[in-house]
């Protein structure tokens, strides 16, 4: 029975099958492309986990309380859903198809009554097929409205697999607060070869917002899958007009690993 003695950074064991030769390992965090092939020491089955991206902040106001009451931002994004599936079987060297979702788009902001602005996209879903079947499915989180509503965007799903976390929804835009909600967190990966399976996915930090009277642009959650913060409301032509923008969401990701 032949033995390999390590994988980058971590220690490695060769199980002679069929001839083949199993080595753990992973594909890292795929952010983009169609397909992945695997290597010839992949084994006879892999472990799957998709996440599908975020939703868009809601627009912001140019208008704000001096205005019918345009004094509350646009609602945050939901974060993308998540789903894994485990023991996929396959062949060593066989390539996997997927498909990653991208985020959902930002809300453009109103000018009070005048003009409407919008909500927020929906992120879109990601998926993973292996032989022609869909084995993962997860759904992107849902935009958040346009100020005033400022509602929150709620969080993604799944349709096929297993979810391992519970993805979060935004947050609504405090009344009256000048202030949109934030983008929803969303997922880190842990790539290390030998991570349990309840260990994988962490989560990353809320987006933030910035009032009337701030310089600083409002920024989406962080990690995979997480969503856009809302616009402010402020008086476009007094203030630093920076907060006013809402932002997208972020998109997803797909990780593929064997032998662990």
């Amino acid at each position: 029975m032949p033995i390999i003695s390590s994988v980058a950074s971590a220690s490695a064991r060769g199980y002679g099958f069929n001839g083949n030769i199993l080595v753990p390992g992973n594909s890292g965090v795929l952010t983009s492309g169609t397909s992945y092939t695997l290597p010839l020491t992949s084994g006879t089955t892999v472990n799957i986990l998709v996440i599908a991206a975020g939703g868009g902040g809601g627009g912001g106001s140019g208008r704000n309380a001096n205005y019918d009451g345009f004094n509350t931002g646009g609602g945050g994004g939901g974060a993308g859903g998540n789903a894994y599936v485990l023991s996929v079987p396959v062949v060593p060297g066989q390539t996997i198809s997927y498909s990653i979702g991208s985020g959902g788009s930002a809300g453009s902001f109103r000018d009070g009554v005048y003009t409407s602005g919008s909500s927020g996209g929906t992120g879109s879903v990601t998926t993973a097929t292996v032989d022609g079947n869909l084995v993962a499915r997860a759904t992107g989180g849902s935009g958040g409205t346009v100020s005033p509503s400022g509602s929150a965007g709620g969080a993604g799903s799944y349709t096929v697999g297993t979810q391992l976390s519970t993805p979060t929804a935004g947050g609504s835009a405090p009344g009256g607060s000048y202030s949109g909600g934030v983008g929803a967190k969303g997922y880190t990966i842990t790539t290390t070869v030998g991570t349990v399976l309840g260990s994988l996915l962490s989560y990353g930090s809320n987006g933030t917002t910035y009032p009337q009277g701030s310089s600083s642009s409002n920024t989406p959650g962080t990690g995979y899958g997480a969503g856009g913060s809302g616009g402010s409301a402020l008086q476009s032509d007094q203030y630093n007009t920076a907060p006013l923008s809402s932002n997208a969401g972020l998109a997803g990701a797909v990780f593929i690993w064997w032998g662990y």
